[in-house]
């Protein structure tokens, strides 16, 4: 239900919308690296450092979240995601994946996996925008651009500023329709929870009738 009233709000721009690049409406657009030392040099606490295990389409997922000092966060200080950063999965099985990073893991930096898109907030809403970048029609054509690489799978920076989106000129516009649409994903994810249960309750009544 959701995701099928998603791709109609995409695949059908209405009057008022135009057709820019990614570069074009966005302030940064960027990836990091691995500290030196891999997964041995990760800290218990400290500065967030986002990797494609992580990002899931909209849908942070702390689980495995890695840590680094402020030496090694300076190191990597051109990635330093800010509030309404867009985070891109560019690389792997993962590929594409696509959310907004949660302002309480802020401060943060990303790893070479992870794309920051940084939307120009007086002309596309991140929220917005996360949710176009996740719809189907915009989802196939990041996996479709992902598969072009030789050996993986993999979106360059270049691919991503030339990647072609179709929005409203309107802010409030943008607004209102991510706000429809959090409105729609917690009432699907309200009524999924209700037939699971209902589903567990039926499970439960067919063994008991059973004995």
């Amino acid at each position: 239900l959701f995701e099928s009233y998603l791709q109609s709000v995409f695949a059908n721009p209405g009057d008022g919308w135009e057709e820019k690049k990614l570069g074009d409406v966005t302030t940064k657009i960027g990836s990091g690296a691995t500290p030196r030392g891999g997964n041995e040099s990760y800290k218990d606490e400290g500065i967030s450092l986002i990797r494609s295990m992580n990002v899931h389409d909209r849908n942070f997922k702390e689980k495995n979240l890695a840590f680094i000092d402020e030496e090694q966060a300076k190191d990597l200080s051109n990635v330093t995601l800010e509030e309404n950063d867009i985070l891109l999965n560019i690389t792997g099985a993962s590929v594409a994946r696509c959310c907004i990073i949660p302002v309480e893991y802020l401060p943060a930096r990303v790893n070479q996996h992870v794309s920051i898109i940084r939307p120009k907030q007086g002309v596309i809403n991140s929220y917005f925008l996360n949710y176009l970048l996740t719809s189907k029609f915009y989802k196939d054509q990041l996996l479709f651009t992902g598969e072009q690489g030789a050996t993986r799978q993999a979106i360059t920076k270049v691919q991503i500023q030339d990647f072609k989106i179709c929005f409203p000129k309107s802010l409030p516009e943008q607004r209102s329709i991510a706000s429809k649409l959090d409105a729609l994903s917690a009432e699907t994810k309200k009524l999924e929870a209700f037939y699971q249960q209902k589903l567990a309750d039926l499970d439960e009544l067919k063994k008991s009738v059973l004995q």
